[in-house]
């Protein structure tokens, strides 16, 4: 849906303005600047790696972002992703001791063109409170992602459909192929439209497997009741967005895999080979 606006900007810029408009690519002032608007909000994105809790390896106390699949740890595959998807600003959220073991690998992101910061998720209640921490930095659309997975989802492709559809949030589901999986969450979809979201203690076999892959816009903070709470992002807030109509499913065909167990990592490693 478009809306009306209207700007005060100065004659040489306008100039310039008027020297793209050339009847083909552009046909006009409006599509011109509305589409230098949207690539700058694109280039402009945020991540939010979610590293929260004990997240070690389940009997060991190696830490899960810090497993190596091939060549490269699990956060360094997922920083290399975000770059390629044109994300610039990184927030990583964790234990304290957890980012002491991550920051002498990463640093601040200068060696993968990101800004790499670090918020510590100590006394964190829920991992939705992870993004009441960093509301102040948050400006446009945020992935939220977790720090101990493996996946292969076209992530500029899932920002540009969760824009397009003017969403509030977007969540990525894996589509399986073959056999249905044991999932925890149980949704319902009408088109791509999530209308029913429900977090369950016992596990369902279901071909719609969602990740906890999700785009946000600022909106989602209504969502998150302010003081010291337990808030869950998939327990606690993806329902209530789905109850005001406000959530979308992007379905894709491709790997999604938690790493927790040794299992995991060898079944990790055959896969991602």
């Amino acid at each position: 849906m478009k809306s009306r606006a209207s700007f005060t900007i100065e004659s040489d810029v306008l100039a310039r303005l008027d020297s793209i408009v050339d009847n083909i690519y552009y046909k006009s002032k409006s599509e011109a600047v509305e589409d230098i608007i949207r690539k700058f909000f694109e280039r402009q994105h945020t991540a939010i790696i979610l590293c929260g809790g004990d997240f070690t390896i389940q009997g060991t106390d190696t830490y899960r972002p810090l497993v190596k699949i091939g060549e490269s740890t699990l956060i360094e595959r997922t920083l290399s992703n975000l770059r390629s998807n044109n994300f610039r600003s990184v927030f990583i959220s964790g234990n304290t001791n957890l980012l002491k073991k991550i920051f002498p690998l990463l640093k601040n992101g200068e060696g993968y063109g990101i800004d790499v910061k670090y918020v510590d998720d100590n006394n964190l209640k829920g991992s939705a409170k992870a993004l009441e921490r960093v509301r102040k930095y948050i400006g446009s659309t945020t992935l939220f992602l977790p720090g101990d997975a493996m996946f292969d989802i076209d992530l500029k492709d899932m920002i540009k459909y969760h824009i397009s559809n003017n969403s509030v949030a977007s969540i990525a589901i894996s589509v399986s192929g073959s056999a249905a999986e044991s999932v925890n969450d149980k949704l319902v979809l009408k088109g791509n439209k999530v209308v029913s979201y429900e977090r369950l203690k016992s596990p369902i076999i279901s071909k719609l497997v969602p990740t906890t892959i999700i785009a946000l816009e600022r909106d989602v903070y209504k969502y998150i009741p302010p003081g010291d709470m337990e808030w869950d992002i998939r327990q606690d807030m993806l329902p209530l967005i789905a109850k005001e109509g406000n959530l979308f499913g992007y379905t894709y065909n491709g790997q999604w895999m938690r790493i927790k167990t040794k299992q995991d990592i060898e079944k990790a490693r055959k896969i991602f080979k």
